[in-house]
């Protein structure tokens, strides 16, 4: 019986997450200390990782997977701040035939938002990388940002010639559809749109919970999803349960579904379908 109860003493001792902020109890009985998103992985392989300072849970870097790769390769983006704000973005992929993206960003007053921006995607050579200006839209009554135009300078061109459009829908606050319409600038610079092919990403049947992604700015995201606008949904406060997404012909459709589980403070802490489990830091 001794024995026994030494075995379970041991068990309970080695009961310990990797992120040992995790492991320190809430010292009283006042409110529970602000969770940040540190890990997403999946059959303990990590997908995404976050490093954030311990006291401000400021971003300094972010590593997701780079879609665009057909293996097993990864972006590494890095954060740079001015005055608090952050103002530039860099990511470097793994895979050495991937674009390298250096994003430069001016925010807005309240340095939540993003007044515009400017991106240069480097490829292995000047034919394959790319230059774009942004123009980023926000909606007077909601204040949200409805409308991202990029202009593009594509093909080692120094003059700009193409252009995506994103269109925002939301309920709430949440973002239930981007439409990205992609096509040629006339001659005066504007956008084309009879020449636009169209790109839908539906994120739909929002709950009611913490999305793992609002714990981190939001100015990350956008600038993410500017490389894959599959990742839009994570600039919303809640969860999708399922994503729908339409590309171009002859793409076909596909329907993604979620299911969550939770912590007792509303936090994702598992999404049940595509097996991932979301590992967070407390400050």
């Amino acid at each position: 019986m001794f024995a026994g109860i030494a075995f379970l003493g041991l068990l309970t001792a080695c009961n310990t997450t990797s992120d040992p902020t995790e492991s320190i109890p809430n010292p009283d009985d006042g409110p529970p200390p602000k969770k940040i998103l540190a890990k997403v992985s999946s059959n303990n392989v990590s997908q995404e990782e976050y490093v954030t300072t311990a006291v401000t849970g400021d971003l300094q870097t972010a590593v997701s997977k780079d879609e665009s790769f057909t293996g097993s390769a990864y972006y590494t983006g890095t954060v740079t701040y001015t005055n608090k704000n952050i103002t530039k973005i860099k990511y470097v992929s793994s895979a050495a035939s991937s674009l390298t993206y250096e994003f430069n960003i001016v925010p807005d007053a309240t340095g939540k938002k993003i007044y515009n921006a400017t991106s240069t995607a480097t490829g292995a050579t000047p034919s394959a990388s790319v230059v774009s200006d942004y123009a980023f839209t926000y909606d007077p009554v909601t204040n949200r940002l409805s409308k991202i135009l990029e202009k593009r300078k594509e093909g080692g061109i120094s003059a700009y010639n193409k252009f995506i459009n994103y269109s925002f829908v939301y309920s709430g606050e949440n973002v239930i559809q981007v439409v990205c319409s992609k096509g040629l600038l006339d001659i005066n610079g504007n956008p084309n749109m009879s020449t636009a092919v169209i790109s839908k990403y539906s994120f739909q049947n929002y709950d009611a919970q913490k999305s793992p992604y609002s714990t981190l700015p939001s100015v990350y995201f956008i600038t993410r999803s500017l490389i894959n606008p599959a990742q839009f949904y994570k600039i919303s406060p809640n969860n999708p349960t399922s994503m729908f997404i339409e590309l171009p012909s002859p793409a076909t459709p596909v329907n993604t579904s979620q299911s969550y589980s939770y912590d007792n403070q509303g936090y994702v802490v598992v999404e049940k379908n595509q097996n991932l489990t979301f590992i967070y830091k407390n400050l």
